[in-house]
């Protein structure tokens, strides 16, 4: 009599087995929490994206740029809103975050960034600020900001590590590119409907498709200096015409830090192309674009800082008097809270308060309209990872700009394309940090830096391997 057995599945069928098996929670979930299956969906895409193809990832990234993904999750931190809120965005910062961090440890070329002259400094910086978090009175919310700092620097150890071509440089900021000009589209589309805009007491300030003006104005401005990068290298006509519709977007945010920033880059990459380049003429064209913002943004900026515009006259003695100047300008609140959380930092100098300390410092003494953050990274790192902390900051950014001019003079110029704008991004970043939350704006804006200085380091590379093959 042949005995009755149940034959060993095939691993088809197990694979088979096991995704039915799965479907019962996964629908439990997403009966009960429809948002939450979204995120963890997306998240897991995320996941699998960048362990497997992280340069794909990293354009797609760049593609999205300042793009809101809340809605895909039910809204602006509508998930866990018991522990302080998360979103799609967060889950974006997580997700993206931890699998480039399991990249840039797996491969060797990327371990070799991480702990090369260009990385070193950063990494030790994110190494002792993630140790501030054990004396942090909010370590939660330093963690979020840990994963902010940390993302920019990521994309840099995985693009420098991973990238070896021109041509991949290349679609990394072509996608940079056309999401800058898909932005822009949008947003002229939206604002025919109204819905593209705010109100600051006499003032109508455009914020596009982006949540809010300031992270808006950013993303133009480092898109209005890639699209000079690409014209002043390749002499295309389209990327000037981007440049001037980046600029005239720029102008309708009425961002008073941006404008500074900007006229700053915008000479900065003049006056380099004369010296480095000896291209005279791009200085003039830089000069042009940046008049083209100056001029019809100076006389908003000024009314919006002092109240009224002043005759050169005046201005000139303000500019005498640094006290007066400063009392003068209206800053929108920030200087109740600077003198605040500069006394906490006085309080513990040298090591700070730990990340996230600013945060409670505000929570505790502001109400919540006023917000969660300084407004001034430089005081925001110093209370929270004190002079150690702004001095190891300081000596990554430091030599990320010596990447960049090393690799210009590497290359002899055929990585300007990257090195100018790069330069811009790095003085705009130490500008912006003055008034502004900019560790927070990793999408909009810190990313974009990230891919242009390690864009100028693959891109002499790969010359200097072109000349000696």
């Amino acid at each position: 009599m042949r005995s009755l057995s149940l034959p060993f599945p095939r691993r088809t069928d197990a694979f088979t087995l096991l995704m039915l098996g799965a479907t019962i929670p996964a629908g439990f979930i997403l009966a009960r929490e429809p948002f939450l299956s979204s995120g963890l969906f997306f998240g897991v895409i995320l996941i699998v994206a960048v362990l497997v193809h992280p340069l794909a990832l990293i354009a797609a990234m760049m593609l999205l740029g300042p793009i809101d993904l809340s809605f895909l999750t039910g809204g602006f931190k509508s998930l866990f809103q018991g522990i302080g809120g998360l979103d799609m965005n967060g889950i974006r910062l997580i997700g993206v975050s931890g699998g480039l961090a399991v990249t840039a440890l797996v491969l060797p070329q990327a371990r070799r960034v991480l702990s090369g002259p260009y990385g070193i400094m950063y990494a030790l910086f994110l190494a002792y600020s993630f140790l501030t978090l054990s004396m942090s009175p909010g370590p939660m919310d330093g963690l979020r900001l840990w994963l902010k700092i940390a993302y920019p620097f990521l994309f840099f150890v995985i693009i420098a590590g991973v990238a070896t071509e021109r041509w991949q440089l290349d679609r990394l900021m072509d996608m940079a590119l056309v999401g800058a000009a898909f932005v822009a589209g949008l947003s002229i589309i939206t604002s025919m409907f109204g819905s593209s805009a705010s109100y600051d007491g006499s003032f109508v300030r455009a914020h596009g498709i982006v949540p809010h003006e300031n992270p808006f104005s950013f993303y133009l401005m480092i898109g209005l200096y890639m699209s000079f990068g690409r014209f002043a290298t390749r002499g295309q006509l389209r990327y000037l015409i981007l440049c001037i519709v980046l600029g005239i977007w720029m102008i309708l945010t009425l961002t008073r830090i941006t404008f500074l920033a900007t006229a700053v880059g915008m000479a900065g990459i003049g006056v380099y192309s004369a010296v480095a380049a000896r291209n005279l003429r791009m200085l003039g064209t830089a000069t042009a674009l940046g008049l083209l913002i100056a001029i019809p943004l100076t006389p908003l900026v000024l009314q919006r800082s002092l109240g009224y515009v002043p005759s050169i006259g005046e201005l000139l003695s303000l500019a005498r008097s640094p006290l007066g100047l400063y009392e003068a300008i209206n800053w929108q609140g920030r200087e109740l809270a600077w003198p605040i959380v500069f006394a906490a930092f006085l309080g513990q100098p040298w090591t700070g308060l730990g990340l996230g300390a600013s945060t409670v410092i505000m929570r505790e003494n502001f109400p919540p309209q006023v917000g969660l953050v300084v407004h001034n990274e430089y005081l925001r790192l110093a209370s929270e990872t004190g002079i150690i902390g702004v001095a190891l900051f300081a000596a990554a950014v430091v030599m990320w700009a010596v990447a960049v001019i090393r690799s210009d003079r590497r290359s002899k110029g055929a990585a300007r394309e990257f090195t100018l704008p790069a330069l811009a991004g790095l003085t705009s970043w130490c500008i912006i940090a003055i008034t502004d939350n900019v560790f927070d704006y990793y999408s909009p804006f810190t990313q974009f830096i990230a891919l242009l200085v390690a864009a100028s380091i693959v891109a002499a590379a790969a010359y200097e391997r072109e000349q000696h093959a």
